[in-house]
């Protein structure tokens, strides 16, 4: 089977799954005990949180670890806005987010808070005119994502960091799920309030994920015990923090060639499929190598999924959250603008590990079904 798919998921790596099996046969101690196993276990989550903050190289931040990328973005958005129920203020997103962070926002809409939601501006780019005419001093979340997962459109990170802070009230969160491990920043981690990661999407763990804060935002929302500065209570699953700050260690060797390796191979796709005049490749001025979104001007997109799974190929409809529940993508939606269009598109993602081999039949599958 030739995958494509890697933003979906990605395969663990078998070291990890092995780190995973001897921290939990060696530390299954609770890591809040007072005994000494448990102390351990304890100092090997702080030595964990402690690897992600030098990887990111992030200074005055905290980590909380999560069951994954979506309780991260509720937990950072919800956990700002929480103290501002009883008086919503102003909170900024994009209409291209994730579905945990667009829902939220959609949520916190219908509970008083008033949303602004960016588009693109005439040019293709994140309309960063509106997000500057956007913010005020009441303004006390912006939530933007740094790699659409759909389309693969890489946001301005940077310009929106040196926008945001002119406000110092408002928090800046970044979803950087389908960026970190991939792309070389232009921009410090240090300059973000809260960033939202995700272990399976960097050879890790399912059910792993870490929401990375500023130690001065009081996130907590949630009743329990004092375990994760309170903001998490319950008792921490330690060999999935273990793991996660190893995946994410990981991830952040040789991102740049691995970007090289996978330009070499996007731009090999995207030159034999530009031309195919049943296709639409939704391609952003500013875009990630590692996902190429196409759209079938007469055929659904689960059509063209099952006929390519049928010759071994594996690729997604969009994002994988989603995709059982029929929901039509808002990122196609204003990407495409057209109704109609969303359901015929497919996602191919890329990885360091694919081949010009793996490509080819891949390309070749396309044209087929295409000229049927």
């Amino acid at each position: 089977m030739i995958y494509f798919d890697y933003t979906a998921t990605t395969k663990p790596k078998d070291d990890l799954v092995k780190l995973h099996q001897k921290i939990t046969n060696e530390y299954w101690y609770n890591t809040e005990s007072l005994y000494a196993l448990g102390v351990k276990g304890n100092n090997l989550l702080q030595k964990s949180v402690n690897v992600i903050c030098d990887t990111l190289k992030v200074n005055h931040k905290k980590v909380l670890f999560t069951s994954g990328a979506t309780e991260a973005n509720n937990t950072a958005i919800y956990g700002v806005c929480h103290p501002y129920f009883s008086n919503p203020k102003q909170i900024i997103t994009t209409v291209f987010e994730h579905a945990s962070v667009l829902k939220v926002f959609k949520d916190l809409e219908k509970r008083g808070f008033k949303v602004t939601y960016l588009r693109y501006d005439d040019h293709g780019n994140l309309d960063l005119n509106a997000l500057a005419k956007a913010l005020t001093n009441e303004t006390i979340l912006v939530s933007i994502m740094w790699i659409n997962n759909i389309t693969g459109a890489v946001f301005p990170i940077k310009e929106i960091i040196n926008i945001v802070k002119k406000y110092p009230r408002c928090k800046l969160h970044v979803d950087a799920v389908q960026g970190f491990g991939k792309i070389v920043p232009d921009f410090a981690f240090n300059d973000l309030d809260l960033i939202t990661l995700s272990g399976h999407k960097l050879n890790g763990l399912k059910g792993t994920g870490a929401l990375i804060y500023n130690e001065r935002i009081n996130l907590c929302f949630m009743q329990g015990g004092h375990q994760q500065n309170g903001i998490r209570p319950g008792t921490v699953d330690l060999a999935g923090a273990v793991v996660m700050a190893k995946a994410i260690n990981l991830a952040s060797v040789d991102i740049q060639e691995k970007y090289l390796n996978v330009c070499q191979k996007y731009e090999y796709l995207v030159n034999a499929l530009k031309n195919e005049l049943y296709l639409i490749l939704n391609i952003n001025k500013h875009q990630s190598p590692y996902i190429l979104s196409i759209t079938f001007k007469q055929i659904k997109g689960e059509t063209v999924l099952h006929f390519l799974e049928n010759s071994g190929i594996i690729v997604g409809t969009g994002s994988a959250c989603n995709s059982k529940a029929k929901e039509q993508e808002n990122t196609l939606i204003y990407t495409l603008k057209d109704q109609n269009l969303p359901i015929n598109t497919i996602r191919i993602s890329l990885s360091d590990e694919t081949t010009f081999e793996e490509l080819d039949l891949l390309i070749t599958k396309i044209k087929e079904i295409g000229t049927k």
